[in-house]
């Protein structure tokens, strides 16, 4: 009686020795994609003009807003919406390219100047605004755009 009691102790504690090896010898979780990867891979599908490419960095309930003096509205809200709106944009203005300057990061929050440019029938065209991500985990929950200005 006391044999088996040792055997099955014996084989347990061999099964708890397996066991923890396994968790201490895997490998060790990714982190995270940088948020300013994930911003400037973002702006470089835009560049591309794949919508697609856009929507599969957004989070399912990503909603990106239009910041005025005044107020906060919500200009595109969920990914869907996100991925039909660009490719609508990029079929208007398939010539066009943005260029983000002065990226700065403060916790899950990128910001910078975005400089988007096109050429219309009338010639070379640009704008500039200030824009703010939000970056969990490597996707991208919300965005800010304040007014653009030439």
């Amino acid at each position: 009686m006391n044999w088996n009691w040792r055997k099955r102790a014996l084989a347990t504690g061999a099964l708890q020795a397996v066991a923890l090896l396994h968790i201490f010898a895997a490998e060790p979780a990714a982190p995270p994609p940088d948020p300013i990867a994930v911003v400037r891979a973002q702006i470089e599908a835009f560049n591309r003009n794949e919508a697609d490419a856009l929507a599969a960095r957004v989070a399912e309930d990503f909603v990106y807003y239009n910041v005025t003096s005044d107020a906060t509205t919500v200009e595109t809200k969920g990914r869907a919406a996100l991925r039909d709106g660009m490719t609508a944009y990029f079929k208007s203005l398939p010539s066009v390219k943005s260029e983000v300057e002065g990226l700065l990061q403060t916790g899950p929050f990128v910001s910078f100047r975005e400089r988007v440019s096109w050429t219309s029938p009338s010639g070379e065209k640009s704008q500039s605004a200030l824009a703010i991500y939000e970056v969990h985990d490597g996707i991208i929950t919300r965005a800010w755009y304040y007014p653009a200005t030439p």
